[in-house]
């Protein structure tokens, strides 16, 4: 991978862009909606395969949003026509808490309605106490 790099930085950008091209279609749209003037990109690698916590720089490689949206085939438009008929849903939606899920293996959004409370994660003991807090009677 590392020869690769040096003598096929344009293959090595394209494998990525094939295994991962919602990664760097986000990174993307991030910079642009952030009015960006260059993203750049890092090639890593682990100093040894068995150490995630060290890392060596490969290289680096700097674009222009507009110009790297391009390269990756980013279709601007179509990216706020999707988001504007995700929130269109939302909006005839009742109000309450939900949860917006993409389908790893097929290009689905699922919206789940989760309910009052139905994401909270606390641990607390206080809580699994029934009917504390609940009446209005007063202390």
């Amino acid at each position: 991978w590392r020869q690769k790099l040096e003598s096929q930085r344009g293959a090595v950008l394209a494998t990525e862009l094939k295994n991962n091209s919602y990664k760097l279609a986000k990174w993307t749209l991030s910079a642009l909606l952030a009015g960006a003037d260059l993203i750049k990109l890092g090639y890593i690698s682990r100093v040894h395969p068995r150490q995630a916590e060290r890392h060596h720089v490969l290289g680096t490689q700097t674009y222009k949003p507009k110009e790297f949206a391009t390269q990756v085939n980013l279709n601007v438009p179509n990216a706020w026509a999707i988001l504007k008929a995700v929130l269109d849903m939302c909006m005839k939606l009742d109000e309450g808490l939900y949860l917006l899920l993409k389908d790893p293996n097929k290009p689905l959004l699922r919206l789940y309605d989760v309910g009052e409370g139905g994401l909270d994660d606390d641990d607390d003991d206080d809580d699994d106490f029934a009917g504390e807090g609940d009446d209005d009677d007063g202390p």
